[in-house]
């Protein structure tokens, strides 16, 4: 099977971990809706916090989501795992140096723009993410998605094949 895995607010726990660092960049604190808007719309000052974020190596100190781990570590045994994650390129070296640091196997990273995930997993039959967007988008190239109940994704899901999951185990269960 080809399983596509999404890593921030997935397999890290990002935006727990990273909310304080990214209320003190922007002055003030923000809904995690607002986050994602201003993340989405806001392109060159988030080029501005990436470029602070990596000099200071932020995303190499982020905890994992409870569970993530071992079930990557036994698909990995019997399927293809993609991890494709929405990060900035310049953050390749940290994101490798943390999947290894919390031994988090994959046979393949791809660094993509928002809503072309599908495009580096080809015949996918399973992802997982946390965007509501990009589900959409993967909904049309892969035959079950699981969204990532998060704050920023509890609008209403219409595709069959777009299930809501709060947890790994339950991603397990249902895979």
């Amino acid at each position: 099977m080809n399983i596509g895995i999404d890593i921030d607010n997935v397999i890290a726990d990002t935006y727990t971990d990273l909310s304080s660092f990214f209320h003190n960049f922007m002055g003030k604190e923000h809904t995690p809706f607002e986050v994602v808007e201003i993340m989405r719309w806001r392109k060159l000052l988030m080029w501005r916090y990436f470029a602070r974020a990596w000099r200071q190596k932020v995303m190499t100190t982020i905890p994992l989501i409870n569970g993530a781990a071992p079930v990557i570590r036994e698909w990995y045994q019997k399927h293809n795992i993609s991890l494709v994650t929405s990060r900035t390129i310049i953050f390749g070296r940290q994101t490798k140096k943390w999947l290894k640091e919390h031994d988090i196997p994959y046979h393949k990273l791809h660094h993509a723009k928002e809503t072309t995930k599908y495009t580096k997993v080809k015949n996918c039959q399973l992802f997982i993410e946390d965007n509501l967007e990009e589900a959409l988008v993967l909904a049309n190239h892969c035959d079950k998605v699981f969204l990532f109940d998060q704050p920023w994704n509890r609008q209403p899901v219409k595709p069959n094949n777009i299930i809501r999951v709060s947890s790994w185990q339950e991603i397990l269960k249902k895979a």
